[in-house]
């Protein structure tokens, strides 16, 4: 029902799984770790989560959706700002992207400030085509400075995506096209993309995993426009690309923690208590306590699993799936809930992560009857759907109730590996 997203840089088959029936040994799971000292929502690094039905514009209410909200202004105003509500917190994805004119909601409004767009070395403006698991985004790429307003971490200059901005063009006219072949989608207004924004605090540095140029291929294609007309480029610089924002603010630019509430099996309405802290270790209220490492692989951010004693080297920890997803026998939902497993009862998963064999354990149940019996509900910690990919388990945000969740950040160009912790 929502963005399934990709990890830059990979192919657009990288949300995942592998699993089937069977037994499949974990280790007994450790009593989660305490929560980080002092943690609560508000400055000098904590964003309060919601995760209700998604903006107004929505015309099917988001499930399972970590929502923040995020102000963005004109490059050095105070005035010329916008706060945009209902942008999704995605681990699997980098980079801060807004839909152009995204819908009104509680406390949030439409992106019409003027910000400065990012230009080539000849001065032309550039566009790029983001990839996810489920459609691509079409839009400009702009300069703005941003702040969250809970816990008032800001940086300034940061670049970010405009999905669907005029400035951009036509996406089907743009060489190579930005219009996927079904049953992918375009995804450039609020009701396809499935929330005003997306801030993407995946393991890498930029959406390109590189320093200098993004390499043909992969999930993030820039263009240079020139009358309207857009064509790739492999030239951009490390400052004319879309970075991870959160690497942008002064201290706490290393990881994220998300926290959200554990949520009973038959599902939630609005949950609260939701927490998004940046760093770890940087502050007081941040270090990674008794939580176990899972080292992610330098170029790809993968993490090795077993599913039901079946190994899947290409698996990852994703706030930005609404479901947790894999290949399986297991009956899939009739359409329109295709996208989701539908089981005669609740059926275990055996998993685990890492070389240490971290249990990973989790549900399966009924997606259609969940639905039917909590119609208000926006929260299913059972969720689970078919994934084409059999390397990957991809652990989306139902695997985050109840934990609080760490990613360190990587950079391929010093060496440094990304993390995740649980």
């Amino acid at each position: 029902m929502l963005k399934l997203s990709a990890l830059a840089l990979i192919p657009l088959v990288c949300i995942a799984g592998c699993g089937g029936g069977g037994g499949g040994g974990s280790t007994t799971p450790p009593p989660p770790p305490p929560p980080p000292s002092g943690l609560s929502a508000g400055p000098p690094n904590v964003e309060s989560i919601s995760q209700d039905g998604g903006p107004s514009a929505l015309t099917i209410p988001a499930v399972n959706t970590a929502f923040v909200s995020v102000k963005i202004c004109a490059p050095g105003s105070t005035t010329s700002c916008n706060t945009i509500d209902h942008v999704e917190v995605d681990t699997g994805s980098v980079g801060l992207r807004i839909i152009a004119g995204g819908s009104v909601g509680p406390g949030g409004g439409e992106l019409t400030v003027a910000l400065k767009p990012v230009t080539d070395a000849s001065g032309n403006p550039l566009a790029e085509c983001q990839q996810f698991a489920d459609g691509f985004s079409w839009g400009s790429v702009a300069t703005a400075d941003i702040t969250l307003p809970v816990s008032g971490e800001s940086a300034a200059g940061v670049n970010i995506q405009v999905i669907g901005a005029a400035a951009a063009g036509d996406p089907s006219k743009a060489n190579p096209s930005c219009v996927p072949a079904p049953p992918l989608v375009t995804e450039n207004t609020v009701p396809s993309f499935g929330a005003n924004g997306i801030l993407g605090v995946g393991p890498f540095q930029n959406d390109c995993l590189a320093t200098s140029t993004c390499d043909p291929g992969g999930s993030s294609t820039y263009y240079s426009c020139v009358s309207g007309v857009c064509t790739q480029t492999t030239t951009t610089s490390l400052a004319q690309i879309v970075p991870n924002p959160a690497t942008k603010f002064a201290k706490d630019n290393n990881g994220v923690i998300i926290v959200l509430p554990t949520v009973a099996s038959g599902g939630a309405a609005n949950p609260s208590g939701g927490l998004l802290a940046f760093g770890i270790g940087t502050q007081s209220n941040n270090g990674l306590g008794n939580a176990t490492k899972l080292p992610a692989d330098p170029q790809t951010g993968y993490i090795a699993a077993t599913l039901n004693g079946n190994s899947l080297p290409d698996s990852y920890l994703d706030s930005g799936s609404n479901g947790n997803f894999f290949a399986s026998s297991l009956p899939v939902c009739a359409a329109p809930n295709n996208g989701f497993f539908c089981p005669s009862a609740a059926t275990a998963q055996n998993a685990t992560l890492g070389s240490g064999n971290l249990a990973a354990d989790f549900t399966v149940d009924n997606a259609v009857n969940m639905f039917n019996a909590n119609a208000s509900g926006t929260a299913f910690p059972d969720l689970g759907g078919p994934n084409p990919d059999p390397k990957s388990l991809d652990l989306g945000l139902p695997f985050f109730f109840g934990k609080h969740v760490y990613l360190g950040f990587g950079d391929p160009s010093s060496g440094t590996a990304p993390y995740f912790a649980y």
